[in-house]
């Protein structure tokens, strides 16, 4: 079987899937240890906490940050998942700080995602 050449990033929060991009050539995401970690194809499977901050991504000449909080990250063939909490406004980040609630939802959705496999 071939290698993929790129990757999917799907991005879940409390309130289900908000983001599904495609043939990306590179994420780059927080973690929670302070250091960035650079995803390529063909990346070998990890589980990770995520620090909240910037998500980076390559789509091929463009490059997109996404500002979410803390949260998990998973990579298995070729597709990076997140759970987190929630996106968030560089400029207004109290605005929209998670509750307890949305961390609770948040369990909920990576354990049944967890099952299904």
């Amino acid at each position: 079987m071939p290698m993929k050449k790129s990757l999917t990033l799907k991005v879940f929060t409390p309130h289900g899937l908000i983001h599904n991009i495609e043939n990306l050539s590179t994420i780059n995401v927080p973690l929670e240890n302070g250091y960035p970690i650079g995803i390529l194809p063909g990346h070998a499977p990890l589980i990770a906490g995520t620090a909240q901050g910037s998500l980076q991504y390559r789509q091929g000449n463009l490059e997109t940050t996404l500002a979410l909080y803390a949260g998990i990250l998973k990579i298995r063939n070729n597709e990076v998942i997140v759970f987190t909490a929630g996106e968030f406004n560089e400029d207004n980040r109290k605005s929209a700080t998670p509750t307890e609630t949305d961390y609770d939802r948040l369990m909920e959705t990576l354990v049944s995602k967890i099952k299904a496999e």
